[in-house]
């Protein structure tokens, strides 16, 4: 996202409160659908020298990692964290430090437990699913056999064994491993995608050509339109107004069930870009008495955050108060907005209730417009503020980068005239000016505003701890780990001289847009009618497989039945099976798996985390939203190829 710091403002809502609750989502879903559970020691199945750091079972590490303070988790608590600030009151807690000091106390002594030592207590599980702006229940799923199995509780392929008792020591091992922890999934979704298909509800929403809203990214320097060019068709919403719904219907439901405001505390992880990003000079775990127990050095920090649910629909639609007061920024710039916040009471549509005013977000063109107007790359006053701030604190001549174009500010009108080059920004490491194409670093090189790292320069060798253990202190070379080690196909059936074991890749899908565009008539024709499953000539012939056969190709994650595509371009031992086909569409039942219905490219793969991206507090290596933490697999496993038996069962 282009316009960085007031988009963000909005999104999370740091117009009216902050800190909000966000997560990697590998990490949050390798814990809560039970993936951990199928795998050993981390050193199994990729051995590395070692150390206090890296050695045992990855979700051990995942638990040390939020006890320290190097990642979030949620739920946080094996208690409500409403309830905990009351509890923390009634015992005599006065003011946001002494209940952080409570809390400490109460983790110190085990009386309270993070929710991911014991995850798979109900009390920790997660209940409810929004999706939206993704098909998280296949494409994005990792491991999708499990997501069903422990998620929702669904027929699956899987048949790994749970063989995680004996290697985890930080984490709870129950012998009955639950199945089906969500209550609720809704998807909000403009299509019959998978993620849909499994969904309870799913509340269609605009696409394209419907919606009036903005298009950037980091890659290219231009904010686009998106207009309606039609009106919503049927019932359908735009994003931004079903959630407008939503949030005055819990704002009702809230007027009975918390009439009045409430607090809670969230625990904040050491986090990039803040003074918390160089509390660990030296990793000491408190819970071991290693150190002392100490918020925002140690451990995560304890913030207490006021929720009033009875206006969050007001809040919705407004532009809060707080932003005027801390102003907006990114990345590690910040500047102060006041007279913007002022200025856009009488110049933009405005709301009003409990007899103050504020800026109207209460449709997505004005949302926008507040966007573009306190965004760097879009108003260039704005962008001259942020460089003299950044001036004060970096020692260097950065604001006549701004000099030239102070009056130049776009509305959302304005784009749709004309999409709109970015003007350069400090959030962005680029020169835009005088027409000049985009590249990163330019402000670094040029005038010598520092890296956001440990050193404040680009270098390769990390001297944490993780890393040394790792060997991966400087930039490294590992060689692609065996079937032996992955350990993914031990409990599924071998056919001797009828199957043949590959490596198996998914990449990126050339002809569709992650699963969008897969399944209309065109692109089906194009491919066969299915996501076909490249193989080699000579691994084809070991199996009697010709171009075009029908094959089934399993692990102990999953199933596909799909047609092989014979290439003597695909390198022996290799398979390629694109992302990402849907469940809705050309996918017969398999018979090694009992004739139940078989599965998408995510079927065959499984969640593996990285114990170095679990690290934190030191320099970039902190937390960051979408940014530090440990990111999905690379698509990467091994599968049983077979030719199917018979004639494909629909």
């Amino acid at each position: 996202v282009a316009p960085m710091a007031p988009w963000t403002t909005i999104a999370f809502a740091f117009d009216w409160s902050r800190p909000p609750r966000l997560q990697n989502a590998p990490s949050f879903h390798y814990v809560h659908c039970d993936q951990w559970r199928y795998e050993r020691s981390f050193t199994e199945y990729n051995p590395v020298k070692g150390g206090k750091l890296i050695k045992g079972h990855v979700v051990d590490l995942q638990v040390k990692a939020v006890r320290m303070g190097w990642l979030p988790f949620y739920p946080q608590f094996n208690r409500n964290p409403i309830d905990l600030v009351k509890e923390a009151e009634e015992a005599g807690a006065k003011g946001s430090t002494e209940i952080a000091n409570w809390i400490v106390e109460q983790l110190k002594a085990k009386k309270l437990h993070f929710a991911v030592e014991d995850p798979d207590a109900p009390e920790n599980w997660p209940r409810l699913w929004f999706i939206w702006r993704g098909n998280a229940l296949l494409a994005s799923a990792k491991g999708h056999e499990y997501f069903l199995k422990h998620y929702l509780g669904t027929h699956t392929n899987a048949v790994a064994e749970e063989v995680a008792k004996d290697s985890v020591s930080e984490v709870v091992w129950r012998e009955d491993s639950p199945k089906g922890k969500f209550d609720l999934v809704v998807d909000i979704n403009f299509r019959m995608d998978t993620s849909a298909l499994y969904s309870d509800i799913v509340l269609p929403t605009a696409t394209w050509y419907e919606k009036d809203d903005l298009n950037t990214t980091d890659l290219h320097s231009y904010v686009h339109p998106l207009t309606a060019a039609v009106p919503p068709c049927w019932e359908s919403k735009s994003d931004w107004d079903i959630f407008k719904i939503m949030s005055r219907k819990i704002s009702d439901l809230a007027a009975t069930h918390l009439p009045n405001p409430v607090r809670e505390v969230v625990a904040v992880p050491l986090q990039h870009d803040t003074p918390a990003e160089i509390a660990q000079p030296e990793v000491k775990d408190w819970a071991a008495e290693e150190c002392d127990p100490v918020p925002g050095k140690t451990m995560p920090n304890f913030t207490v955050v006021e929720r009033d649910y009875v206006n969050l629909y007001n809040r919705y639609v407004s532009f809060g108060p707080a932003a005027r007061r801390d102003g907006v920024g990114a990345v590690g710039v910040h500047w102060p907005i006041e007279d913007f916040y002022d200025k856009m009471l009488v110049t933009h549509p405005t709301v009003e209730w409990n007899g103050r005013k504020y800026p109207s977000l209460a449709g997505a063109i004005e949302a926008s417009n507040v966007v573009l107007y306190l965004a760097p790359e879009t108003n260039g006053e704005v962008a001259y503020r942020a460089f003299k701030i950044e001036e004060e604190r970096t020692g260097r001549t950065l604001a006549d980068l701004a000099e030239g174009y102070r009056g130049v500010k776009y509305d959302f009108g304005d784009v749709v005239k004309q999409p709109r080059r970015v003007l350069t920004s400090p959030c962005w490491t680029g020169i835009t000016n005088d027409g000049r194409a985009y590249a990163p670093f330019c402000i670094n090189f040029e005038r010598l505003v520092p890296w956001r790292t440990l050193t404040g320069r680009q270098h390769f060798y990390l001297d944490h701890e993780g890393y040394l253990e790792s060997g991966e202190n400087l930039p490294t070379y590992k060689p692609k780990l065996s079937s032996q080690n992955l350990r993914e196909t031990v409990s599924s059936s071998s056919q001797d001289g009828k199957t043949v074991l590959l490596n198996c890749l998914t990449p990126h899908g050339k002809w569709h847009i992650h699963t969008t565009y897969f399944d209309n008539d065109r692109m089906l024709t194009l491919s066969r009618g299915v996501e076909p499953f490249w193989i080699n000539d000579k691994d084809a012939e070991k199996i009697g497989v010709v171009d075009n056969d029908w094959v089934e190709a399993y692990n102990d994650n999953g199933v596909v039945v799909t047609r092989a595509a014979v290439s003597a371009r695909i390198p022996q031992g290799i398979s390629i099976f694109y992302h990402a086909p849907e469940r809705t569409v050309s996918v017969p039942k398999s018979p090694v798996r009992g004739n139940r219905r078989a599965g998408g490219h995510n079927s065959l793969t499984r969640i593996r985390l990285k114990p170095v991206l679990m690290m934190g507090g030191y320099g970039q290596i902190s937390f960051g939203f979408n940014y530090w933490g440990p990111t999905g697999v690379n698509r990467d496993t091994y599968v049983l190829v077979r030719k199917l038996e018979g004639k494909p069962n629909w």
